[in-house]
């Protein structure tokens, strides 16, 4: 096959990866099971990731702004949950901006909290915000704000279980 081809293939075999761990995700939310974890560059899982949504978010006009820190310890985590809480989170972001105003920025930063030995993530996009009175429910499993059919309110608990599972915090500021 030509290299075009190949490419193609190549995409199709990454998502179909991808939406196999999605299921697996859903099924370690349902009953415990054990991951693959590794010691893990968190940075280089967001640029992988960043690189699964770019064409998506080039359609968009949705702007990246990236701020890695740099010598960032390595973390024991399973990359693939790390990159399934990144997509839901960078995806949620993608579709708030997109509905508030059909376009936005999306900032991933990194740091490293020596005094919680620990590597931060934020994800913050200029969309319109969660309302108070929705905020205490967001990581409810199948809770949705989205209309049907465009989400299952599975997203944010999959990530925080995730999250939790790995030692971790997932926090929202609106």
């Amino acid at each position: 096959a030509d290299d075009q081809t190949r490419r193609g293939l190549a995409a199709i075999l990454a998502e179909a990866e991808r939406a196999a761990r999605i299921v697996r995700n859903l099924l370690t939310f349902a009953r415990k099971r054990h991951t693959t974890r590794a010691m893990v560059d968190v940075n280089q899982v967001i640029r992988e990731t960043l690189a699964l949504r770019a064409y998506e978010q080039r359609l968009s006009n949705i702007t990246i702004i990236d701020a890695l820190a740099s010598g960032l310890p390595q973390v024991f985590a399973d990359p693939h949950q790390m990159q399934q809480v990144l997509l839901n989170l960078i995806i949620n972001a993608e579709q708030a901006m997109i509905s508030a105003h059909g376009r936005g920025t999306l900032i991933l930063r990194t740091w490293h909290d020596p005094e919680r030995n620990a590597v931060i993530l934020e994800v913050n996009d200029d969309g319109p915000g969660v309302p108070e009175d929705v905020q205490p429910k967001i990581f409810d499993p199948f809770f949705t704000t989205k209309e049907v059919g465009k989400g299952t309110g599975l997203g944010l608990t999959v990530a925080y279980a995730i999250v939790q599972d790995h030692g971790g915090r997932l926090t929202m500021k609106s």
